[in-house]
């Protein structure tokens, strides 16, 4: 799973920060030593990180420890430290992760609430054989809040074909800052073709695992496959800077396949491959553990390049991407 923080999410998180630092202020006691409980629950996190991260190698661990031990003093309980978590990922991203998140217990909590008010898919015939879906974000770790936005794009896909004999696709990612990866996977699958469609590589664990067509989270149910669409001959793949994160993880799972093409701006370069992890009260971890390769086994571990880059085009003017791809598209005619 893959997720990258979006603006509303750091603008809950301010908050949270300045009450955690109030009630550290309020109820800490500098003198004393930290409880065990803080002591646990900071020692824990600190070794997911160093098992499993990316970047683990570029971190001075013993000074680390030393610093966590020294801004730990006085805190009684867990929900006192996230001022010293602050440090701990600050200290990582100093390392050359800008990926990886932690989400304190309230605010993942609203991960995993069965209200999401995200923005749906969006399809339409453009003309000339040609399908057209927009997959936006989807921050929702909620496996039946992702089972409907997956089976959302199932339908769109299959209704398009069924009343149009279409040749093509345009896939279209731009602005789609992330979230979680498996609904937008599985929502796409009959356009992923046949067999593994990316590889996770997790260097510390010294792993390569092929993620297979029907690939879902076994902590949740996959959604039917509906009206299987046929697979297209060409799948027009389209980016921006604001591509990012899952979006990325989405565009390279189609690309590497057979006649298909990335259309636009570079993405965000929010690459890495995340894993999470829930901590002991509630909160997760959300951590970059590796890289991601397309089907060929190409590796991206900075931004995606387009095939074709294209200018922005201004408001209210006709998409230059669209039509780029169109162009593309048609030539296979």
């Amino acid at each position: 799973m893959s997720f990258r923080i979006k603006p509303s999410l750091r603008l809950v998180l301010f908050p949270l920060l300045l009450a955690a630092s109030s009630l550290f202020a309020q109820t800490s006691k500098p003198d004393a030593k930290p409880s065990k409980e803080v002591v646990q629950y900071l020692t824990d996190l600190q070794q997911i990180i160093k098992k499993n991260a990316l970047y683990a190698d570029s971190i001075d661990w013993a000074q680390l420890r030393k610093q966590v031990k020294e801004k730990s003093q006085g805190m009684a309980t867990v929900a006192e430290c996230q001022p010293v978590i602050d440090h701990i990922m600050s200290t990582l991203r100093n390392a050359g992760d800008k990926h990886s998140h932690f989400y304190p217990r309230i605010e993942a909590a609203t991960l995993t609430s069965p209200s999401y008010a995200g923005q749906p898919a969006e399809s339409r015939y453009l003309g000339d054989g040609v399908g057209y879906i927009k997959i936006p974000e989807f921050t929702s770790m909620e496996a039946s809040v992702g089972q409907t936005f997956a089976q959302s794009i199932q339908r769109q896909l299959a209704a398009l074909q069924t009343q149009y004999p279409l040749t093509g696709w345009v896939v279209d990612l731009r602005q789609n800052t992330g979230g979680n990866m498996n609904p937008m996977i599985a929502g796409l699958q009959t356009l992923l073709g046949e067999g593994i469609y990316a590889y996770d590589v997790t260097p510390r664990r010294t792993l390569m695992k092929g993620l297979p067509r029907y690939h879902w989270s076994e902590k949740e149910p996959q959604p039917s496959a509906g009206a299987a669409a046929a697979t297209p001959q060409r799948i027009a793949i389209l980016i921006d800077s604001l591509t990012a994160s899952s979006g990325e993880m989405v565009a390279i799972s189609l690309m590497g396949r057979d006649n298909a093409r990335v259309f636009g701006q570079p993405s965000a370069g929010y690459t890495t491959a995340n894993q999470d992890f829930k901590l002991s009260d509630g909160a997760y971890l959300l951590l970059a553990a590796g890289y991601r390769m397309d089907r060929t086994r190409k590796p991206y571990l900075h931004n995606i390049m387009p095939d074709v880059v294209v200018e922005y085009s201004p408001k209210d003017t006709p998409d230059k991407t669209i039509e780029a791809a169109q162009r593309w598209l048609q030539e296979a005619k």
